[in-house]
């Protein structure tokens, strides 16, 4: 009765369900309708058959019907992979990248106002998996608010049935969907697993890796992405070690720096075992307006045992060459928390006003990250600092591992203006404390 509710009124157009552990519901926050310019689009005369128009944007939606290529189209509003149309008389929803430009408007009317980048953090349990989505103004190829969506990390699980990044984008998009750019920080498996589902069950355009030597379980995940030939290949581009990243563009709107990878020198390595996997991850930053995002993967500071008063490993060598450009809007924290990151000269040259954490419950030789030591660093130099996590109520709970993945997410918006937008869920249930204020 109360799913019937939502549907009368009309507010499912923005949320949607799924269950979790504590057997709640969980109400996942997406973007809004993006309205823009209307413009005039065509079915590419590529897409065999025809494209089938639905009432909502979900391949669970009803079907209305199907339009043959060449069919001209207003596109009306837009939300991740989906493109509301006008056609007929008549409206509906159709799979984006099935769509050609044919005119364009003069401008993006509503892009100052509701030009929206979109981040989420998503929960995989201890791991990292992050979808970026940019604002889409409706006009294909202007060089600008191109709608793209970007993934870094794809969290330890590699089956469709426990992978919840690749189930979380799939709520919002459809098999076969363009992902721009699909990035691994380095070979972790709590890292790149995840990623070989997004592989499958998207459309990715350029694949990013530090080129560090993994290991047997990361070689066999590089030659499937690569696949044996380009019918089989896994992405159109391959950007393999820092000096072929080239110039990353996402769009005129956003600047993007990668601030470290690995060097490439197997005789210059930052420790050893772990932490010299660790330290080969690709750190990048993403500048929107006056926000900026930092971008971590797993790249230490410190050792375990060192004290957090002087950098060493990736954070020393951030503030050795990059020192202006290191201060962030929103930290995405590096080694899921760990005391082996977040050095105090590296706080305090980030200076954050919003700190994610991406952990789970794994246990580590009795030790669970994040680490408590870690995050009271970042209170003490600014105690109005927001710290939010994917591992919320998960230790109350008596979580183990896999149950930790519970719609934990967080998720943030912003105008390149003013103060991020942030929504934060333990469960399902949406968080308003955060870590210095509890």
């Amino acid at each position: 009765m109360f799913i019937n509710m939502l549907h009368s009124t009309g507010y499912l157009q923005n949320i949607r369900f799924s269950i979790c552990f504590k057997a709640c519901l969980i109400v996942y926050f997406i973007p809004s309708l993006q309205p823009f310019a209307q413009t005039t689009y065509k079915v590419r005369s590529t897409l065999s058959g025809c494209l089938q128009v639905r009432t909502d944007h979900s391949t669970e939606a009803t079907s209305i019907d199907c339009i043959t290529p060449g069919t001209q189209v207003t596109v009306l509003s837009s939300v991740p992979f989906w493109r509301e149309i006008r056609y007929n008389n008549r409206t509906g929803w159709v799979a984006k990248k099935y769509l050609q430009l044919v005119e364009t408007a003069e401008d993006s009317l509503t892009a100052t106002l509701n030009a929206f980048l979109t981040i989420h953090y998503v929960d995989v349990g201890q791991g990292d998996a992050i979808w970026i989505q940019t604002y889409d103004d409706g006009i294909d190829g202007n060089g600008k608010y191109e709608g793209y969506s970007i993934v870094i990390d794809g969290g330890p699980k590699s089956s469709i049935r426990e992978n919840a990044l690749a189930a979380y984008m799939e709520r919002e998009g459809h098999h076969g969907a363009d992902i721009e750019a699909l990035i691994i920080s380095h070979p972790h498996v709590d890292h790149f697993n995840g990623s070989k589902t997004i592989a499958q069950h998207f459309t990715v355009n350029h694949f990013y890796d530090p080129a560090y030597p993994g290991g047997i379980q990361y070689n066999n995940f590089l030659k499937y992405i690569k696949g044996t030939s380009a019918a089989t290949s896994r992405a159109r581009n391959f950007h393999l070690g820092k000096p072929n990243f080239g110039i990353i563009n996402w769009g005129s709107e956003l600047k993007i720096d990668v601030l470290y990878a690995w060097s490439g020198d197997p005789d210059n390595v930052l420790g050893s075992g772990n932490t010299e996997n660790n330290n080969a991850s690709i750190v990048l930053r993403l500048q929107y307006g006056d926000h900026v995002f930092l971008f971590m993967g797993d790249a230490e500071g410190k050792d375990r045992a060192d004290t957090p008063v002087e950098a060493k490993y990736v954070e020393k060598l951030l503030l050795e060459t990059v020192p202006t450009k290191l201060k962030s809007t929103v930290l995405k924290i590096a080694h899921h928390g760990s005391e082996t990151s977040s050095t105090i000269p590296f706080i305090q040259a980030v200076d954050p006003e919003i700190v994610i954490v991406q952990s789970g419950r794994k246990n580590f030789n009795g030790t669970f990250l994040p680490d408590l030591s870690t995050l009271k660093r970042y209170c003490n130099h600014n105690p109005n600092v927001k710290i939010y996590r994917t591992d919320y109520g998960d230790e109350e709970a008596g979580y183990t591992h896999n149950q930790a993945v519970d719609g934990d997410h967080i998720i943030i918006r912003s105008k390149g203006i003013g103060k991020p937008e942030v929504k934060a869920f333990d469960g399902g249930a949406v968080v308003t404390l955060t870590f210095c204020e509890n």
